[in-house]
């Protein structure tokens, strides 16, 4: 299992917004880290947009047996089915949708900002690049 911790970052709701992710083994070492700005839009769609960033990087690198741990709870409801999706916001979370379908292994977790602090962190430093960061080791860090 590998751990996959996202979060968001907006300048404005709706904005310039941004994603962050996370990726470590089981015993916590740093597989993968990515910043990537995205479009306009609400901090919710970001949020989204980052989980099927990280879950798709997971599965063309073969990491089938994922938990998710997001800071926003209305990503895990919406996974999880037990609430009605925004109309704004239907395709990028059913596109989350199919891609969680792919892993073998699946648990999404909501976790407070204060146990996201490092992608919390790092979400501070989108707005500051124009490109994809990919990240391997913590020496590369911002």
């Amino acid at each position: 299992m590998v751990k996959l911790n996202i979060d968001e970052s907006g300048l404005d709701n709706p904005g310039k917004i941004g994603a962050v992710g996370i990726l470590r083994d089981h015993k916590g070492n740093l597989i993968y880290v990515f910043a990537t700005t995205l479009e306009v839009g609400s901090n919710n769609q970001a949020e989204v947009q980052a989980t099927s960033f990280g879950i798709s990087w997971c599965i063309q690198h073969g990491y089938i047996r994922v938990i998710l741990e997001i800071d926003l709870e209305l990503v895990v409801i919406w996974l999880k089915k037990e609430s009605n999706l925004p109309w704004r916001i239907i395709q990028h979370i059913s596109e989350l949708q199919e891609l969680v379908r792919i892993l073998d292994q699946f648990q999404c977790k909501h976790v407070y900002r204060e146990a996201n602090f490092p992608t919390n962190t790092l979400s501070k430093y989108i707005h500051r690049i124009d490109t994809t960061h990919h990240i391997y080791t913590y020496k590369n860090l911002p």
